[in-house]
């Protein structure tokens, strides 16, 4: 496996779905909507990966150069939303793809999909790491004005370099905070997300500290961050992008993610420095807890015990 920064050109694979909506336990949101599978974006943390496989591609390169298209999805959702059964609870929108990634530009399924639930007046989430968002603008806020509405632009590193390496296919960060303001001024509530933070590699004080103050600058109304999760396929990817890219890092990352999450130690350590950056810019009073800044990844048996603690900055 070649850890590139280079994305390879895709191919989209045309289908239909059965159901829009995608029942959705054990998290702070009921429903989530994917209007593809697989995301260009490449990034090489993304839990998503797990998810790959079911549609009978590996969680490797395919799971970036292969991309299931829902072609029907929002005629599906419609049918859905119309049902006598539904109460219009909250959708998640992001939760196993980027529902604007490059091919967004060209199916407009996202689009479709959120003209629907503008027709409901129904409450939604995003999280993305894409700038098409701004496309959007009318529907958000036009949604916005009558049911609850929440954006969230991933952000994990204001470096260049590191950028380009853990993230290949995503626009750069600095203009995704500059959505982040402009959907705020539309009236679109929109924070940042540090998600997920790559121990000893994005985890430092500085770099936390410029990103809550980027988030700041912005007009961010959230800055949240969730610590790395590991589950299988994603971890062995993942760890051997660390081996080709960080490899004195590699020893320190198989003594703590022996299962699927860092050592409590660390995660707290990071909670409580996330807690002291967002205090210190001034974002704790606009800080709400984002309806899904931790997206689990498919279900996993539970964590065996870390053999050794990470430390908190590895």
């Amino acid at each position: 496996m070649i850890y590139s920064s280079i994305v390879t050109r895709p191919t989209y694979i045309e289908t239909t779905c059965k159901t829009a909506l995608n029942r959705v336990r054990g998290m702070p949101f009921a429903w989530s909507l994917n209007p593809y599978r697989g995301c260009t974006h490449g990034c090489h943390y993304c839990y998503a990966r797990a998810t790959h496989p079911y549609v009978g591609f590996d969680a490797d390169e395919e799971f970036a150069t292969k991309i299931v298209v829902k072609t029907n999805l929002p005629e599906v959702l419609r049918r859905e939303l119309a049902r006598p059964s539904w109460t219009g609870e909250r959708i998640a929108i992001g939760t196993a793809t980027d529902a604007y990634q490059p091919c967004e530009g060209r199916y407009r399924l996202t689009r479709r999909a959120l003209e629907a639930l503008l027709e409901r007046r129904n409450p939604v989430g995003i999280v993305t790491k894409s700038t098409l968002i701004v496309r959007d603008l009318d529907l958000l806020a036009a949604l916005a004005a009558v049911a609850p509405v929440s954006v969230y632009l991933t952000v994990t590193t204001l470096d260049p370099g590191l950028w380009r390496l853990v993230e290949p296919g995503t626009p750069p960060p600095r203009q995704r905070l500059a959505i982040v303001r402009r959907l705020n001024e539309a009236g679109i509530p929109t924070g940042v997300l540090v998600a997920p933070v790559l121990p000893g590699i994005i985890d430092g004080a500085a770099a936390l500290d410029a990103l809550a103050a980027a988030a700041a600058a912005h007009g961010a109304r959230s800055f949240g961050a969730s610590p790395l999760r590991l589950a299988p396929l994603v971890k062995e990817h993942y760890l051997g992008f660390v081996a080709a890219t960080f490899p004195d890092l590699l020893p320190r990352y198989e003594r703590a993610f022996t299962g699927v999450n860092a050592p409590r130690p660390y995660q707290d350590g990071l909670e409580a420095r996330v807690a002291r950056v967002r205090a210190r810019h001034g974002l704790v009073e606009r800080q709400r807890r984002p309806a899904f800044a931790a997206i689990a990844p498919p279900p996993i048996p539970p964590p065996a015990p870390a053999r050794r603690q990470l430390a908190l900055g590895l």
